[in-house]
């Protein structure tokens, strides 16, 4: 038996957290507009040779990518309104450096920053995958021999590319795990 079940999901948050600068009552959170796209894919393989001898096998593909816009200040959380919880930073006071992908901010125009943050967009890739192999080699004890398998990829320019961030997910080195588990039943 074998399965494929792909799931492609948009989500758009108006009001969407990135940051908190400053601490107590000086705080600053920053929030922004997000645009996040996911695609997984789950594969499922369920192999029996003969009823002693079965592989099992797992496998998803995982890429999602937020793209943050609209950056903002909250300056009235409780407000009725919500367009007055809080303050979208204009063109005169937030600049982004894309050598060091931060935003500074300039909240009083007086030419010098107040503050920064890192670039929220982001990208994140993920595989997991598992095959389990499994054999009665005598009636009641079992040989388990499992190999699992993990990768994760992140970047931060927050462009959804699928076949881009696929590539790069499997160009890196990938965390292997390897179980081998016996059992022997004693009769009595």
């Amino acid at each position: 038996m074998a399965s494929i079940s792909p799931e492609y999901g948009i989500n758009h948050s108006e009001l969407q957290y990135v940051n908190t600068i400053g601490e107590g009552g000086t705080a600053k959170y920053l929030f922004g507009e997000l645009d996040m796209k996911t695609v997984s894919v789950t594969f499922r393989i369920n192999y029996t040779v003969n009823p002693e001898l079965s592989i099992e096998y797992y496998g998803q593909p995982f890429v999602s990518a937020g793209n943050y816009s609209d950056l903002k200040k909250i300056t009235d959380p409780r407000a009725v309104k919500f367009t007055d919880r809080y303050h979208s930073f204009s063109d005169d006071e937030i600049e982004f450096d894309t050598g060091s992908n931060q935003y500074s901010v300039d909240e009083n125009n007086d030419g010098s920053k107040d503050y920064s943050f890192t670039n929220p967009d982001f990208n994140f890739c993920q595989f997991r995958s598992n095959l389990v192999v499994r054999w009665e080699y005598h009636p009641g004890s079992t040989l388990y021999l499992v190999w699992s398998q993990g990768r994760t990829s992140s970047a931060y320019n927050g462009v959804f590319s699928y076949g881009n961030d696929m590539k790069d997910l499997f160009g890196i080195i990938p965390q292997n795990i390897f179980l081998l588990k016996f059992s022997y039943w004693f009769p009595l």
